[in-house]
C-alpha cells in the first residue's frame, strides 16, 4: 500500500514521514482564493441532488449552536455553495417534506442556488416521507445523464425502509446515495451495513460529520487531479487485491497518529484508490476497503471516530496510466492527508 503523507506544514517541519512529499489539502479558503483552480480539479460525478428534511424534528436545537437543526442544514449548504467550484455539474435541491423544488436540476449557477437555499424552511413541520420523496427522484434523474451523487439529508423517523426504494433506484440509475444521518445509533449503525451493500460508492454519513468535514460533500462531486500533487519519493503500495497494511505502512501511520493525538485542531483524510483491473463497482468496494483499513488502524492508535474521514474513488484519477503492471502497482494506493479543522 502507498500512503501518501499529505500533511500540514508545521508537520513536515517536525520531520514526519520524511519520505514523502506533501500533497494539496483541500480547504474553503483554497478554492476561495484561486490557489486550486477549477482546472486542477476532476469531476467524479456528473450531477449532484440533494434531498432536504425539513419535518417537525429537525426544531430540535442542533448541539450547542442556539439554532434548530433545520436552519443549521440551511446555513451549511448557503456556507459550501459560496467556494464550490463550477465544474459543470447539474444540481438539483428539493424538499421532501412537503415537496419544495427549490432548485429543478440544471447546471450549477452559485447566485441562483444561493437564492434556492434562502427560500427553504427556517421552521419544520410533519412527518418525514423519505419513501414518497425517493419515488419522485426517478423523475429527476431521468433528466440527467451519467453519475448522480444523491444526498439525502435523514431524521431517522420513518417506519419505511428507505434502502428497498433506493435499491429501485440503484436499478434504473447511476446513482451513489449519501445518506446524511440524524438517527439514533443502533439504527444508524442498521441503516449504513443496509445502504453500503447497495453498490460500492453508496454510504451513511452522521449529521455531525457532515456539518464538521466539508470533504463529505465535496469528495461526492470532484477530486484534485492526481497530476496536481507531488509525487512521493518512496511509495509503497497494495499488492493485487490486497488491503492489509505492512510494517513500513504502520510505521508511517504511528506517526500521523501521534502528530493527531497532540493536535486536537486537526483531522484526517484517507481517500482510497485502486486499478483498473475488474469492474467499476468492484473497484469502489475494494477502495472502500483499503480506505476503511487506514482509518481503523488510525482509531486503534487513540485518533477519534469524529476525526477520520474516510474516502474511496476506485479506479477514477490515476496516478499514472494503467498500462502495465509496475504503473497499476502505482495506483493501488491511499492518500491520507492531514488539515486543520475549519
Amino acid at each position: 500500500m502507498k500512503v501518501w503523507n499529505g500533511l500540514l506544514a508545521a508537520a513536515v517541519c517536525l520531520g514526519l514521514a520524511p519520505s514523502s512529499q506533501a500533497v494539496e489539502i483541500i480547504t474553503k479558503q483554497t478554492l476561495k482564493d484561486n490557489v486550486l483552480r477549477k482546472e486542477m480539479l476532476v469531476r467524479v460525478a456528473d450531477n449532484g441532488v440533494f434531498l432536504l428534511d425539513t419535518s417537525s424534528s429537525t426544531n430540535a436545537m442542533y448541539d450547542d449552536t442556539g439554532k434548530p437543526l433545520v436552519q443549521v442544514m440551511k446555513s451549511e449548504l448557503l456556507s459550501r455553495n459560496e467556494w464550490f467550484p463550477d465544474l459543470g455539474h447539474n444540481i438539483g435541491i428539493y424538499t421532501y417534506t412537503g415537496w419544495q423544488d427549490n432548485y429543478p436540476i440544471a447546471k450549477y449557477n452559485r447566485e441562483g442556488i444561493a437564492a434556492a437555499l434562502q427560500g427553504v424552511r427556517d421552521k419544520g413541520g410533519g412527518n418525514t416521507p423519505l419513501a414518497s420523496g425517493l419515488n419522485k427522484l426517478n423523475r429527476i434523474l431521468d433528466q440527467v445523464e451519467g453519475r448522480t451523487a444523491v444526498f439525502v439529508f435523514w431524521d431517522g423517523e420513518t417506519t419505511v425502509d428507505p434502502v428497498a426504494w433506493a435499491r429501485e433506484v440503484i436499478a434504473k440509475h447511476d446513482v451513489c446515495f449519501y445518506l446524511v444521518s440524524g438517527a439514533k445509533a443502533k439504527r444508524e449503525a442498521e441503516m449504513s451495513k443496509n445502504i453500503s451493500d447497495l453498490n460500492g460508492c453508496s454510504r451513511v454519513i452522521p449529521l455531525s460529520q457532515f456539518f464538521a468535514h466539508p470533504e463529505y460533500s465535496s469528495a461526492a462531486l470532484w477530486d484534485v487531479k492526481v497530476t496536481e500533487h507531488p509525487v512521493p519519493q518512496s511509495p509503497l503500495n497494495f499488492t493485487f487485491n490486497g488491503t492489509e497494511l505492512d510494517d513500513g505502512d504502520k510505521a508511517h501511520l504511528d506517526e500521523i497518529a501521534a502528530f493527531l493525538n497532540e493536535h486536537k485542531g486537526t483531522h484526517v483524510v484517507a481517500a482510497g484508490y485502486t486499478d483498473d483491473v475488474g469492474n467499476r463497482d468492484y473497484n469502489e468496494k475494494l477502495s472502500r476497503k483499503r480506505a476503511e483499513m487506514v482509518g481503523g488502524y488510525l482509531k486503534s492508535k487513540g485518533v477519534a471516530d469524529d476525526r477520520v474521514v474516510l474516502l474511496w474513488y476506485g479506479l477514477t484519477n490515476p496516478l499514472v496510466p494503467n498500462d502495465s503492471e509496475e504503473n497499476r502497482a502505482k495506483n493501488r494506493r491511499v492518500e491520507v492527508k492531514v488539515s486543520l479543522d475549519e
